[in-house]
């Protein structure tokens, strides 16, 4: 069956320009929020007679927009996966980007795979996870797939796992070596890509 992927990015966060936040749970910005719950069910079309699966971060500021969505779609079976968080930058967690030491950064491009910055997580970590996420979720499709079934999925979650899974799509590889490998763009706050995929 064919089904249609959205890739949505939280709406801007309540944090200064510049920070570095990764998995810290910060809220959404409350305006910020409804306004991307009412573009995203609006490009829904949710007229149609399509149900909706939707997976968030778990992190506030996914859990946020998902609730949102609802008043505009009612109904959406909706859960949390811990695997679509953001990247845990570690120490540099809620530090200004522009004052982390050069040579911490040259050190995550040169080795951008394996290099865990800020200590905690790398890049190839978040691959895995998130190809781990995709893969299960596929599993789950399959399984609950009817002959009549319209279902689109939506993941609520962050630039960093939108980037993850479209150099998974267009690429099919499970693994990473060079940052020029890694997608440049992302959407922005509280839009989104969407891909169709077939289980």
């Amino acid at each position: 069956m064919t089904y249609k992927l959205w890739l949505v990015r939280h709406a801007r966060p309540e944090v200064d320009e510049g920070i570095c936040y990764g998995q810290t749970d910060l809220p959404a910005q409350s305006q910020a929020n409804y306004t991307a719950a009412q573009n995203l069910a609006h490009a829904l079309d949710v007229q149609s007679s399509a149900g909706y699966l939707v997976y968030t971060s778990g992190l506030l500021r996914t859990r946020q927009l998902a609730q949102a969505l609802q008043d505009f779609v009612p109904g959406l079976d909706l859960q949390h996966d811990a695997r679509l968080k953001e990247m845990h930058f570690g120490n540099w967690e809620m530090q200004a980007w522009n004052e982390i030491p050069k040579e911490n950064i040259d050190a995550w491009t040169n080795d951008f795979a394996q290099h865990r910055f800020g200590g905690i997580e790398s890049c190839q970590d978040v691959l895995t996870r998130v190809i781990a996420a995709y893969q299960d979720m596929l599993t789950e499709l399959k399984a609950r797939a009817k002959p009549d079934e319209k279902c689109q999925i939506i993941w609520i979650t962050h630039a960093g796992v939108i980037r993850a899974l479209n150099y998974y799509l267009a690429t099919g590889n499970s693994t990473i070596e060079h940052v020029d490998q890694w997608p440049k763009t992302a959407p922005g706050f509280g839009e989104w890509v969407q891909h169709t995929i077939e289980v």
